[in-house]
């Protein structure tokens, strides 16, 4: 017989103290905690509202991979290889070897890359490597010394 084992008629002098409350207290310690949706969004910032709809992973264009066509995203799109087409995003990210051939619409944009095209934006940062070439729309903008701009900048 092992120390959890006991015989059908005997009570511990615990149980005989406590009575059916023992039961209770171990059922208790034993179950796991409920996390709600709402202690959820407080204690990992994942989730907007408790709602799940407004996580939003980046999409990626990778080194080396070529996109021709439409981008439409609400969220983050960020360029380590080509896209030839137009772009609309919240906000874009041309990484340095990142290349846009055509029309780039966002939020927030940092380019960091080429960008051939009109780009039209609301917060444009342009990094010290990058070369864009086409007119641009921005209402704020940050030029970091040693980027080139070739084009016409409007300030909306």
């Amino acid at each position: 017989m092992n120390m959890f084992s006991r015989k059908p008629n005997q009570a511990s002098a615990e149980e005989e103290v406590l009575g059916t409350e023992a039961e209770e207290v171990v059922e208790q310690e034993v179950a796991p905690p409920v996390v709600t949706t709402s202690e959820q969004a407080s204690s990992n910032g994942y989730y907007d509202n408790g709602s799940r709809s407004n996580i939003s992973k980046p999409s990626i264009i990778s080194e080396g991979f070529v996109f021709e066509g439409t981008i439409t995203s609400a969220g983050v799109l960020n360029i380590s290889g080509t896209v030839r087409g137009k772009i609309t995003a919240k906000s874009v990210l041309v990484d340095a070897s990142g290349q846009v051939d055509g029309e780039l619409n966002s939020e927030q944009l940092v380019i960091k890359g080429q960008v051939k095209g009109d780009v039209i934006c609301e917060d444009l940062n342009i990094g010290p490597l990058a070369h864009v070439d086409g007119n641009i729309s921005y209402k704020y903008i940050h030029i970091q010394r040693g980027g080139k701009v070739a084009g016409k900048f409007i300030k909306s």
